[in-house]
């Protein structure tokens, strides 16, 4: 499980460096209204690509993963088909005729990245569940590339936030019809039945509802901090909350990639015992690689603002960061590991009940604090509802599928977290350097201290599997 994780963090971390490298970009070469313009975009267009797709994603990933060698994609691409051909006109005159104040180019953007980003998930969910790694990461790093490329390119061009977006919708276009050819040429002989596919209606449909309320919480404290505060302070809040769901989505998606698609199958030959025992060593994986990520962004926050991002930007995004790497590390959990269980005994409706209690306490909690707090208040909100959604998830899976949380786990990836804290504090308050080398520094004595701690641990079963197979391979390396 954990090297098929290796090679998913390799996968997702290829998008998440260019993130990352974009963000430094985009903070310095756009304005923070030009920067709200891209980034409330990219939330848009994935909260609609969600409630139209992602319903059609999650099925195909839950009944691709019990029955790898059945061809789900005929019906999967008819029915992108037809929502595309019905949605998309539809979706593209409301906006040109209720919301003049968005240019035709960020309408077609918007529009266009909605339609390209679906399909290519569309493609990597058949080979996730399939367990074709080494193709999944050739294509994200690709797409990652080819997006990067022309967005930084159309920042620079044309120092507009509608043109960014326009780039980064062009390389997932570009990557998606690659995908699905190289997809329809290897496709299994044996096709879905009817009872199959009626299954993957029943399970699909609902979570059209859950895309909205999922996404919906990302993209509505967007615009409610545009609302309230203006398009200054949304570029503000969605340049930190960028940053920050980038770094913990390489994670969780690395881990999620493998451990849902393996506790689904195991669930089918194995029954309950034999998936929960899959998902008990993925619920370490998850903890041992999302904790550190967390903790670090909290401990480095205020240098990473003032290093990273443009200067109009480092001191919300140092301000902000903490809450938010907190937010994003809880809403990984629920949606990465907790709802694997809801989707192994096919319960979506109650999926959707969590994401919408989510949604609602962010919304309310932000509309609330927002007035004394400012832009931090809408960072507090969206912690609020995280919370409430680990809770809310925990209390709804009891009497269907409880998920493991095994303790002894917990411990050992607290205490290989408190090492890293230790040494993360030591070199921040005691050392007089630049304040890049000094990030820097700390970042690499963090990463190094968790490792050597997390190997001592034997946490995710480093020192025990994961150790003894790259010696293995290493050794075999050298002697070809």
């Amino acid at each position: 499980m954990t090297r098929h994780a290796l090679i998913y963090l390799m996968a997702f971390a290829t998008p998440g460096i260019m993130g990352f490298v974009s963000f430094g970009i985009y903070t310095r070469v756009l304005s923070p209204a030009d920067y709200a313009v891209y980034s409330v975009g990219v939330s848009l267009a994935y909260l609609i690509g969600n409630v139209l797709y992602g319903w059609l994603r999650f099925a195909l990933g839950r009944y691709q993963s019990e029955a790898p060698q059945t061809d789900f994609l005929p019906f999967t691409l008819a029915s992108f088909a037809v929502l595309s051909g019905l949605a998309v006109p539809a979706l593209a005159l409301g906006a040109v005729q209720f919301l003049p104040e968005f240019s035709i180019l960020a309408v077609f953007a918007v529009l266009a990245m909605t339609v390209a980003q679906a399909l290519f998930d569309i493609t990597q969910e058949v080979r996730r569940a399939r367990h074709h790694s080494a193709a999944f990461a050739r294509l994200s790093i690709a797409r990652s590339l080819t997006s990067f490329t022309l967005g930084t390119g159309a920042a620079f061009l044309f120092v507009s936030g509608s043109a960014v977006v326009a780039g980064i919708a062009a390389g997932f276009a570009a990557l998606s019809i690659l995908s699905l050819v190289a997809l329809l040429r290897a496709a299994p002989s044996e096709r879905a039945g009817d009872a199959v596919i009626r299954r993957f209606w029943r399970y699909g449909l609902p979570l059209s509802l859950s895309g909205l309320v999922f996404s919906g919480n990302a993209t509505l404290a967007r615009l409610i901090v545009g609302w309230l505060l203006g398009a200054e302070a949304a570029g503000h809040f969605g340049a930190a909350l960028d940053v920050t769901s980038q770094l913990t989505g390489i994670v969780a998606a690395s881990v999620a990639a493998i451990v849902g698609p393996m506790a689904i199958r195991a669930h089918v030959t194995s029954g309950r015992r034999g998936s929960s025992e899959h998902l008990a060593d993925g619920a370490e994986l998850f903890l041992a690689a999302m904790v550190p990520v967390v903790v670090g962004l909290i401990l480095v926050a205020p240098l990473f603002g003032e290093v990273v991002a443009g200067r109009a930007f480092e001191a919300e995004v140092g301000l902000l960061m903490p809450l938010l790497a907190l937010s994003r590390g809880l809403n990984a959990f629920a949606q990465f590991y907790l709802h694997i269980g809801f989707q192994i005994v096919e319960r979506p409706l109650r999926q959707v009940v969590c994401g919408a209690v989510t949604l609602l306490v962010n919304v309310g909690a932000s509309i609330l604090l927002i007035g004394p707090f400012g832009v931090l208040g809408a960072a507090y909100g969206i912690v609020l509802g995280d919370i409430v959604g680990v809770l809310v998830s925990i209390l709804l899976l009891r009497s269907v599928f409880p998920m493991p949380v095994p303790l002894p786990s917990l411990g050992r990836v607290g205490l290989a977290a408190l090492a890293m804290t230790a040494t993360c504090l030591a070199v921040l308050h005691g050392a007089e350097m630049s304040p890049t080398v000094l990030l820097a520094l700390t970042v690499l004595a963090g990463a190094g201290t968790y490792g050597l701690a997390a190997v001592l641990l034997d946490v995710a079963n480093l020192r025990r599997d994961v150790l003894p197979q790259a010696l293995h391979w290493l050794k075999g390396g050298r002697r070809a």
